[in-house]
């Protein structure tokens, strides 16, 4: 467990120096702020359903974001040798890729949750009377699981493809799913990515915290087989 935190530590700083770390927590944070520029009359049914809808959109583009970068990090750390100095000096695959995993995570659940509070803060400031928090917090966090589940994703593609293949092939699988989260009312949607749906959606669902928690733990699970896979495809790739 502490070599893991090493790792996670080390995976931090590097995207805090190569400035990975910018689009990640900024995209959603900047997106929450400015929740507030959209006009009252595209705002939906409820100033809370309309913020979230509004919301949803910089979550998404950072999940996007994130499984790129998560993709063209693993492949990178392949290709200029970093992963395999580690596992000469008996540093586990598994856990250079559990690290930055974490790292991950850290900084987009980070930047997911104080984007949402800019969400919040504009719907609040819209609504008549004070809104209930626990359906937006819900969806929130069940779209914090839905962006792990990319990140998984991103660092499986990386973990077998080229930097610049594993880059686009993660953008261009991550980009449909979330863009169905738009167009594809939540009920018919996958779990994994149901979060992102009830965020679009909120004002239209029915039990949204039981809803965001059983898609909260369908993400999860996702980016849990996700990542062993990822393991084991990263213990059989040439480093």
């Amino acid at each position: 467990m502490r070599r893991v935190l090493t790792l996670t530590r080390m995976a931090l700083r590097e995207l805090w120096i190569s400035f990975r770390l910018i689009p990640l927590i900024g995209v959603p944070v900047v997106g929450g702020m400015l929740v507030t520029a959209v006009p009252p009359e595209f705002a939906g049914e409820t100033a809370v359903g309309g913020a979230s809808f509004w919301y949803a959109v910089p979550a998404a583009v950072a999940i996007c974001v994130a499984s790129g970068l998560a993709a063209l990090t693993m492949a990178h750390e392949r290709r200029r040798g970093t992963a395999a100095w580690m596992a000469v000096r008996a540093v586990p695959r598994s856990s250079v890729l559990f690290s930055w995993f974490l790292a991950f995570a850290v900084l987009l659940c980070l930047g997911i949750a104080l984007g949402s509070v800019g969400a919040w803060l504009a719907a609040i400031g819209r609504a008549e009377t004070s809104p209930d928090p626990l359906p937006f917090a819900a969806a929130v966090g069940a779209t914090a699981g839905t962006a792990l589940a990319g990140v998984a994703a991103g660092l499986l593609i990386g973990t077998t493809l080229p930097t610049v293949p594993a880059t686009l092939l993660a953008v261009a699988v991550s980009t449909p799913l979330v863009v169905a989260g738009f167009l594809v009312p939540p009920s018919a949607l996958p779990l994994p990515i149901g979060g992102l749906g009830l965020l679009t959606h909120l004002d239209s669902a029915v039990r949204p915290v039981a809803g965001a928690l059983q898609a909260a733990g369908a993400a999860l699970a996702a980016a849990a087989v996700l990542l062993v896979v990822a393991g084991a495809a990263l213990e059989r790739s040439d480093l």
